[in-house]
């Protein structure tokens, strides 16, 4: 019985890897897109890219390009590299690499800021034992 949990548990992490895999490399190909092959005769790097809502959302919350409302189409968007996308090729090489040093690293920095928040009355509670065994200390 055991092992049926584990499989099944095996199975859950295994299709979560392969899903981020997924959602990966959809995102490094928009950007790749973008990059290496927007509209001719434009001063900024704008390209109408097909694909789903979700990539966009994520790249857009993590300010890589601009979604343009102009071009809109059943599943194509009109999207325009920003400053940071053209970070990832130019400073970066490649998105891989600025996922793991930049978008990885606020994740981090943002779930501890949010566990700080949420367990701020542990290190009150230290050191009010703390000073209560310093007083009893003292006393005897």
């Amino acid at each position: 019985m055991l092992e049926k949990g584990a499989n099944a548990a095996n199975v859950l992490l295994i299709m979560k890897k392969e899903y981020d895999n997924i959602f990966q490399e959809e995102v490094e190909r928009i950007l790749k897109e973008l990059y290496f092959n927007p509209i001719p005769n434009q001063p900024r790097k704008i390209g109408v890219i097909q694909t789903e809502k979700r990539y966009i959302d994520y790249l857009v919350d993590n300010k890589l390009v601009s979604n343009l409302d102009s071009v809109r189409e059943a599943g194509k968007w009109g999207l325009e590299l920003l400053s940071n996308g053209c970070e990832v090729f130019e400073k970066y090489g490649g998105w891989r690499k600025y996922k793991r040093k930049v978008i990885s690293k606020q994740e981090r920095i943002n779930r501890a800021k949010e566990l700080a928040a949420r367990f701020w009355w542990i290190p009150v509670v230290i050191s009010a034992f703390s000073l209560v065994l310093s007083l009893m200390a003292l006393l005897l």
